[in-house]
């Protein structure tokens, strides 16, 4: 199929309510690197994922901080499919009551709006789902993945003294997904094929999708959740539950749970339990100081209420498998690799299992690496083109115009840019397997291993010319209008040409950033490569 590339987009979607002055609200609309003629079949698909008329008279209800709760049991109980799931689940040994409820009035009273909410939204998102996805589309998998994911989340909400956000976490790891379920209704074969070229590994999905559409499931499923009218604190999660450390403002927070949630269902569900279980303990400890105990604890939990969980939503999520049987495996050969000094990442950037790199700062406002894992990443680059005659490139992106944009939109316009910039970086870069880091104000950093001089200049190249009509989007204070943001960025590329005139990392950087003030003397918004030349 031909698809067009992006531009104006017919369906537009209003800015999402910005947190008081929160940095970085974010306005769902179309994205300017986003393929617009795509996005516009996807979403006037007739079989699109949809919410029952009583799942959205909820949520206009719930979305009044004063409901009336007997307002709120009258809605649900129109529905007494709906009604009778609720119930049922109120009385199961996950929420452990001391005495029955009788009712969807008694549960308000004993559990309160939140968790009365969720049930009745995760149940009439089951029930949306129904008929869709033919005989390819892998359910088992799909509802493994959400409702493992969901009982994490709630897990480590609840562990972590954070149960004002338990239910939203729960809700918003069952509905992460969404998005894949209207490509696929959109798209049918050509979805598939996006799938299984991720080869089983959902965290290629979405590389995967971005290489072939120019949008992913994750973009799709926060369209669709704002179509329903779900609250910000929804929304934000499941179009960043890919990059959890991306998503902006308070939800943040929740979007961050549904992450470690997600890592909990990998463990209970990969082949490869012991990479799954080292990702989880890094995640948790470099967020939240979470140490391992509270994981496994979580994970027993997990494990313990996933089949009854399932047989409540009356979704197959395949066998469960032994919680402390599986801890029990892991953790002995994660004392094997630790006499043996294995377990680093086999990736070279990827911090999955590096533990010195996971635990290493990131920038608070964009999620992007920091300054000392991009000297890390590069060390790394560095060491091993010079082993393996790999090439390895560093570049640097100066991004200009960033006071002209605070002084006539404001700050959080600038932060929004600066936000915009790195997903636009994160697009074109991370399916290259680079590390994007912000290593000044202005200044972004990427270490790509094994990608030449010449490939990482047309990838910046196709990048500086896709951010002024991205730059449009960013900000619901521009209005439309196109920032006043230039980028000259500059390459340096250590190969088998090459070698010989770095000595070291620091000259490899050093390369890099001298082209970048060469890109910026030229003009500006400009791509200049570092070319060593031998002196005759």
């Amino acid at each position: 199929m031909d698809r067009g590339l992006a531009g104006s987009i017919g369906v537009r979607f209003g800015p999402m309510k910005r947190s008081g002055a929160t940095a970085g609200a974010v306005a769902l609309e179309q994205d300017g690197s986003m393929n617009s003629e795509l996005l516009e079949e996807i979403l006037a698909c007739p079989r699109l994922p949809s919410l029952p008329t009583v799942a959205l008279e909820v949520i206009e209800l719930t979305s009044d901080p004063n409901v009336s709760m007997d307002a709120l049991a009258k809605t649900i109980q129109l529905d007494q499919a709906l009604t009778l799931k609720i119930v049922r689940t109120v009385n199961s040994s996950f929420y452990g009551l001391r005495r029955p409820c009788a009712n969807v009035r008694k549960a308000l009273v004993m559990l309160g709006l939140g968790p009365v909410k969720t049930l009745a939204l995760g149940f009439s998102l089951v029930s949306g789902l129904e008929g869709l996805g033919g005989g390819e589309f892998d359910w088992v998998d799909y509802w493994r993945r959400a409702l493992y994911s969901a009982l994490g989340a709630r897990s480590f909400a609840e562990a972590q003294g954070k149960a004002s956000v338990a239910d939203e976490s729960f809700l918003a790891a069952l509905m992460q997904d969404v998005g894949m379920v209207a490509m696929y209704e959109a798209l049918g074969a050509e979805y598939v094929d996006v799938v299984q070229a991720a080869g089983g590994e959902h965290r290629k999905l979405a590389r995967e999708e971005l290489k072939a559409f120019d949008l992913t499931h994750a973009d799709i499923g926060a369209m669709l959740a704002q179509r329903w009218r779900l609250p910000d604190q929804l929304v934000i999660p499941i179009k960043y539950h890919e990059k959890p450390t991306a998503a902006p403002g308070q939800a943040s927070e929740v979007t961050r749970l549904v992450s470690l949630g997600t890592l909990v269902h990998d463990v209970l569900s990969e082949v490869d339990s012991v990479s799954a279980l080292r990702r989880l303990y890094e995640k948790a400890k470099s967020w939240w100081g979470i140490d391992e105990i509270i994981c496994d604890e979580v994970i027993r939990n997990v494990g313990a209420h996933a089949k009854e969980m399932s047989s409540l939503f009356n979704v197959d999520t395949g066998a469960c498998r032994d919680a402390d049987a599986l801890l029990e495996r892991a953790e002995q050969q994660l004392i094997e690799l630790s006499k043996s000094g294995g377990g680093a990442s086999a990736a070279l950037l990827d911090g999955s299992g590096d533990q010195t790199f996971a635990n290493l700062p990131r920038d608070p406002l964009t999620g992007a690496a920091g300054q000392e894992a991009f000297t890390l990443a590069v060390s790394k680059a560095f060491e091993v083109s010079s082993k393996e005659d790999r090439p390895a490139t560093v570049v640097h992106v100066a991004v200009e115009g960033l006071d002209a944009v605070c002084k006539k939109y404001g700050p959080i316009a600038r932060d929004e840019a600066l936000l915009g910039l790195v997903t636009l970086l994160n697009r074109e870069f991370e399916s290259r397997g680079g590390l994007v880091c912000r290593v000044g104000q202005a200044v972004f950093a990427i270490v790509l291993a094994d990608i030449g001089r010449r490939e990482a200049t047309k990838a910046l190249e196709e990048f500086r010319s896709r951010v002024g009509p991205a730059s449009a989007h960013w900000s619901p204070d521009t209005n439309g209008e196109v920032m006043p943001i230039a980028i000259s960025a500059g390459v340096a590329t250590i190969d088998a040409q090459s070698r010989w005139a770095f000595t070291d990392q620091k000259a490899l950087v050093g390369a890099s950033a001298r082209a970048t003030q060469a890109a910026r003397a030229s003009g500006g918004n400009c791509v200049r490569a570092f070319v060593p030349r031998k002196v005759a």
